[in-house]
């Protein structure tokens, strides 16, 4: 029984601390390697795509309708009816 308790000692003092300061690492590390590797990508595809004096345009907004001064509807003159 006391072994059990030394066992659950050790593993929670010593290898679960110890776990998470690998894993921790390994993530940074990941997580640097991915974003260093999108960086070199993003900069190779905007490289690529432009030439030198070129203009590029990514969005061209749908041309509008000219506006009439039609307000809608017929005017209709009316009378004032008195009693």
């Amino acid at each position: 029984m006391l072994k059990l308790i030394a066992l659950g000692l050790v593993l929670y003092y010593v290898v679960i601390p110890l776990l998470r300061f690998l894993m921790k690492g390994y993530v940074i590390t990941q997580v640097h390697k991915k974003m260093s590797e999108q960086d070199i990508r993003s900069k190779q595809a905007a490289s690529k795509s432009r030439k030198e004096g070129t203009i590029d345009v990514d969005y061209v907004p749908p041309k509008t309708k000219a506006k009439t001064d039609d307000v809608g509807g017929d005017y209709v003159p009316y009378e004032e009816i008195k009693e």
